[in-house]
């Protein structure tokens, strides 16, 4: 038993030694099958392995340089070779804010120490608190009905304005928000309840509905061709002043009492319509007396679809259906850097910023003076990118977002004895008013057409895939059939070999089997035939029994000895013919065929 299983592994042992060399002799990779060869001498044969060795490590490491390139650089950014017309983007939403927290004439009539301390509070920043009690907790409903009392209403702040051509009613157009700056007028901004998620009316500064409290335009879809309704945010018809923008803006100097910088004037900002305005840092300056014109140029990036598989954090933006804002609906990197900052403002000081997005459950607390210390510090933190331990650097870019560049010119606003291109100006205030409180601005594009920038990927699957491919045909000789080849001889190769040896097995056992019942029919039919002589012999048989059954025994052994003899001849003969038939396969200047084992 040990030796028939001795005897198999030694066998499957020179299969596999066979399989290997004829996969060398017959692949259509360089170079095997000069190491195949036997024919060869043993250094030949040792130098075209070691050659082919080097340029599989050769090509190994150009083809780790492709994937280190598509694993670390994904992405490109390119220049769109389409323009995108005006008609298909949203005016930017502007924000307009006085820089007067709070009006002279409400100042003066305060009464409550609640509303003394809420004015401190707000006028005077720091250590300069004039009452340092600390005894008042802020709640949204108090806060916004002071801010609505205190601040210029936006009727009074805007006194004209035009759009496309045409002089509209400034109160359609424009609405209230709460920011930074306190009470600011915005205009073509999504409405609150389109905006945030957590959105009930009685919790917002401007809980009146408009006509515009729809949207037919997203970042990333932009606008419903299907809709019925006008679209909204509001695209501009054309480039130029006359189809911008146009505001007269009253500063009212009179009425000042404190301002949210060492100036008087108005901050404005352009910003996307689905986006919450930062005025405080980000807001440009409008002085009265002046005519300003501010010229948009509109920064459009988006991206395309192939990109979607690429790793956030490798891409560095983010799609639509990926928003994980709790607050907003609208996914934008200046919406998830606000969220960020009232979170982590409640987190370390358990309270919110009146202006910033948050939950309006249970009446929301609002930092008051007590902590003014805490939530100072945090958005210090936050800003500052020295500083690593409070952060919101992980909020990335939206991959399809508009973002609005400005250029700023001023004029002296004209008044005297010579006629404008707004004379009922000179004819309703006088030159003083007009000088101390009076702005001018312009919004506008002066382009009908601007090109944006896309996120592309760099490096496809296809273009890793001709990459390597060419990398390996080009030292190796490798292809798709090369690898057809080695699955062949590593798996089809043996097993239909294996099954070749059954077959061949069982047809010589059944020969063999055949042979010893022809043999076995012989010697019945001959002891039959001689059985019948003696039956009809049998008196004769009887009388000669002795020399009878000598006879039939000399003669059954000759014919077995006959027998036996001719087919040792056959065996031999057949032995013969396949020693021959091997050497003849086995010349080792010719490639054997592939499926001779």
């Amino acid at each position: 038993m040990t030796t028939r299983s001795n005897t198999k592994i030694e066998k499957s042992t020179l299969n596999r030694c066979s399989n290997l060399q004829q996969y060398c002799l017959n692949s259509s990779l360089h170079g095997l099958r000069y190491i195949g060869t036997t024919s060869l001498s043993a250094f030949e044969r040792i130098f075209f392995g070691i050659s082919f060795a080097f340029v599989v490590v050769l090509a190994a490491y150009f083809i780790s340089n492709i994937w280190q390139k598509w694993n670390d650089s994904p992405v490109i950014i390119s220049g769109n070779p389409i323009t995108t017309k005006i008609k298909d983007i949203p005016f930017p939403a502007v924000t307009i804010c006085n820089m007067n927290q709070v009006r002279k004439s409400f100042a003066i009539n305060i009464q409550s120490k609640r509303d003394k301390l809420t004015l401190d509070s707000i006028c005077t920043s720091g250590d300069g608190l004039k009452d340092n009690s600390t005894d008042f907790e802020g709640k949204w409903s108090y806060i916004r009905q002071f801010f609505l009392n205190a601040s210029q209403p936006c009727h009074d702040m805007i006194k004209i304005c035009k759009f496309g051509m045409r002089t509209v009613n400034c109160e359609e157009i424009f609405t209230t928000v709460l920011t930074d700056e306190g009470l600011c007028c915005t205009f073509n901004a999504l409405h609150p309840k389109l905006m945030f998620k957590t959105f009930e009316e009685d919790n917002h500064i401007d809980n009146t509905l408009s006509d515009f409290s729809y949207a037919t335009w997203h970042p990333e879809d932009g606008y419903n061709q299907d809709s019925q309704e006008p679209a909204y945010p509001r695209p501009v018809p054309g480039a130029g002043n006359h189809f911008g923008l146009s505001l007269l803006l009253d500063v009212d100097v009179a009425n000042y009492y404190c301002s949210s910088t060492s100036s008087y004037g108005f901050k404005a900002l352009l910003h996307s319509p689905v986006e919450t305005p930062k005025m405080a840092n980000f807001g440009f300056f409008i002085s009265p007396g002046l005519e300003t014109k501010v010229v948009i140029t509109p920064k459009i990036s988006e991206a395309t679809d192939l990109i979607r598989r690429v790793p956030m954090q490798q891409r560095q933006c983010v799609f639509a259906s990926e928003n994980n804002l709790s607050y907003y609906r609208i996914y934008s990197k200046k919406n998830c850097e606000s969220e960020c900052n009232s979170k982590l403002t409640e987190s370390e000081c358990g309270c919110t910023l009146y202006f910033m997005p948050r939950k309006y459950d249970n009446e929301s607390k609002i930092c008051s003076r007590l902590e003014a210390q805490c939530y100072e510090d945090v958005i210090y933190k936050i800003q500052n990118t020295m500083d690593s331990n409070l952060s919101c650097n992980h909020c990335l870019p939206a991959c399809f977002e508009i973002n609005y560049g400005r250029e700023i010119s001023t004029s002296i606003l004209g008044h005297g004895n010579f006629q404008t291109v707004e004379p009922q100006l000179s004819s309703i205030y006088n030159a003083n008013y007009i000088t101390d409180n009076l702005a001018v601005v312009h919004i506008a594009l002066n382009e009908n057409a601007y090109s944006g920038n896309t996120k592309n990927e760099l490096i496809g699957f296809t273009e890793f895939l001709s990459n390597t491919g060419g990398l390996l045909g080009l030292f190796m000789g490798f292809s798709v059939i090369s690898l057809m080849e080695i699955i062949y001889f590593l798996s089809l190769r043996p097993y239909c070999a294996s099954r070749r040896a059954d077959v061949h097995e069982s047809v010589q056992q059944h020969n063999h089997q055949n042979h010893v019942n022809v043999r076995l029919t012989n010697k019945k039919s001959f002891i039959s035939s001689h059985g019948i002589n003696d039956h009809y012999g049998r008196n004769e048989m009887f009388q000669r029994k002795s020399s009878t059954t000598a006879t039939t025994v000399s003669i059954c052994e000759d014919l077995q000895t006959k027998f036996i003899s001719g087919l040792r001849s056959a065996r031999q003969k057949a032995s013969n013919a396949w020693v021959t038939f091997s050497e003849i396969y086995r010349d080792e200047s010719q490639a054997p065929y592939p499926y001779l084992n």
